[in-house]
């Protein structure tokens, strides 16, 4: 019996989720979550005070801001929190909770729903905006969970002046999207993947419950909330902390709709990097550096296809990345790293609202001319960083003064093209790969099953591949987390006529989400569905026509395919 790809998923995570059970039960039950205070390095006084706490005019009344406490807020305090919000009748209105799916080890994962009209006519969402805010992707980054705690607060408050934003705004609220990792206070998820690594594999049940969040509300603007590290790799290589309260950066990956990409930039980081100077809170692009030491280069967030800002960038969404000081603070300075998630967001949420129709429309846009690009033109299939020299600002580790260090910047503003590919039509792959077809229905690909009869001779390129080794996926900041080595592949291509064996999978790439679908095809890349052994292909050479049910899996389609 043929077992498919995500069904192997499956048992593994309740194999996980029964261990965590396990380790709960044996740890004594405990539901806070393991923050050792006692591992935090404190900033030098001279640092520390550059960060000054926004005091009780902002406070917030979330579970991680409880007086006397000393760790942060644990899954059942946040669970328990917004299920007071939703039963507070002056918020029944505009909020609505639900489980979206659970995590590894059996947590629910929660959902937000903050709209004006009720939950059962948020489907599509088409009279205004979408906003879809995700919260603690990595668990040891909680001010963007706390932020978002405090978003849900204030939005739902009829008293509040920012409850006005949902007349003209719908807001989803994913407020901790990897429930094990802030749990155990750890990057990764349960079983060491990052969930935000794995947004187009969805390899993990945590980001299978944000990809069918996206998939049912199509939201317009993702704003993605993380922590930096502070001290650590900037002290080690330069002898300084990392100076500004807040980085952003919008998607930057090859293919993506140049509208929506002006939009992003232009409007909503600009906004937000107002909002955050008029707070008095420093701000800069994103970047950081890996772990190596002598390693001195400093590096934008990537451009790989794997983060949620990048896949969400290629679903034509205004994507954003907001991330504050926190990794190695412990909770210091917890209320200003908040009051920075809280700014940018409400700066983002205010310009979608501003914008409206204009967003919407962009958005609609870039989907369609996506569609019209089928069997035209070029496509990029590997993208760098561009390496290029820049003036760093830190804070001096014993004068607590800025600090300029001149870096090999990469930036992703501006892609270096290395490959570029002619775009096909669309793609064939073999009856024998439904666990393919399921990851990319996943994402809300369109995928079709072919007729049970041979279809007509049809011009096709086949994929030769000239070299094939392990390897490792690869960020800015070193290798990335994976259950196995990725194949590593350089191809060549090889044309034919050939009749397409019955029963087969088409995906067309005359549909929006066409990018995403090239991303997750073309096998030379690292991201790819073949490097990470979702589909299968083979080293041989072009089959013949009555070879290619049994050796091709993968094909390039040259032609429109009728009907499709």
């Amino acid at each position: 019996m043929k077992i498919k790809y995500f069904e192997i998923i499956e048992r593994l995570v309740l194999r996980f989720r029964l261990v965590g059970l396990i380790l709960v039960a044996w740890s004594g039950g405990t539901a806070q979550a393991q923050f050792d205070p006692a591992r935090v390095r404190p900033e030098p006084a001279a640092v520390a005070a550059r960060f000054s706490d926004p005091g009780r005019a902002l406070a917030y009344p979330t579970p991680g801001f409880k007086a006397g406490r000393s760790d942060f807020a644990s899954h059942d305090e946040i669970m328990a929190y917004l299920r007071d919000l939703q039963n507070q009748p002056s918020r029944r209105a505009v909020f609505t909770l639900e489980t979206v799916g659970q995590s590894q080890q059996g947590r629910d994962i929660p959902l937000v729903l903050l709209s004006a009209a009720r939950p059962e006519s948020l489907l599509p969402m088409a009279s205004k905006p979408t906003v879809l805010i995700l919260g603690q992707q990595h668990g040891n980054e909680p001010a963007g969970g706390e932020a978002a705690l405090a978003l849900a607060e204030r939005l739902s408050d009829p008293n509040q002046p920012d409850s006005a934003l949902l007349q003209h705004v719908n807001v989803l609220i994913l407020p901790r999207a990897n429930p094990d990792a802030a749990h155990h206070f750890q990057r990764a998820t349960a079983s060491g993947l990052d969930v935000n690594r794995d947004h187009l594999l969805l390899q993990t049940p945590e980001a299978r419950a944000i990809a069918a969040t996206a998939l049912r509300f199509a939201p317009q603007v993702v704003i993605d909330l993380h922590e930096f590290t502070v001290g650590d790799r900037w002290l080690a290589k330069f002898g300084g902390y990392a100076k500004y309260d807040a980085l952003l950066q919008a998607a930057t990956v090859g293919n993506m709709d140049g509208g929506v990409a002006d939009l992003a930039l232009r409007e909503f980081v600009g906004g937000a990097r107002a909002a955050l100077q008029n707070q008095g809170h420093s701000v800069f692009w994103y970047h950081t550096s890996s772990a190596d030491p002598k390693d001195r280069a400093v590096s934008m967030g990537g451009v790989q296809a794997d983060t949620g800002r990048n896949v969400y960038g290629l679903r034509h969404a205004v994507s954003l990345l907001i991330e504050t000081r926190g990794i190695g603070l412990g909770r210091a300075h917890f209320a200003r790293r908040v009051q920075s998630h809280v700014t940018a967001t409400l700066a983002v949420l205010q310009t979608a609202a501003r914008l409206g129709g204009q967003l919407q429309q962009a958005v609609s846009l870039a989907g369609q001319a996506s569609s019209a690009l089928a069997c035209q033109g070029d496509m990029v299939v590997r993208a760098q960083t561009m390496a290029q020299r820049m003036d760093l600002t830190l804070i001096d580790a014993v004068t607590g003064q800025d600090r300029i260090e001149t870096v090999d910047w990469r930036s992703a503003l501006t892609l270096d093209v290395s490959q570029r590919r002619a775009r096909p039509c669309g793609y064939w792959l073999a009856a024998s790969q439904g666990a393919a077809a399921d990851n990319l229905r996943a994402l809300g690909i369109d995928v079709q099953r072919l007729p049970d009869t041979t279809w007509p001779a049809t011009a096709v390129e086949h994929y030769r591949l000239l070299t094939d080794q392990g390897g490792q996926r690869q960020d800015a900041r070193g290798a990335i987390a994976a259950s196995r080595p990725i194949r590593e592949i350089t191809v060549a291509l090889q044309t034919a006529h050939l009749g397409l064996p019955p029963g087969g999978w088409y995906v067309p790439l005359s549909q929006p989400l066409a990018h995403l679908a090239t991303v997750a095809l073309e096998p030379d890349s690292q991201n790819s569905l073949v490097a990470n052994h979702v589909l299968m292909l083979q080293n041989i050479d072009l089959p013949t026509a009555g070879e290619l049910a049994n050796t091709a899996t993968l094909l390039r389609v040259m032609q429109p395919l009728p009907g499709f």
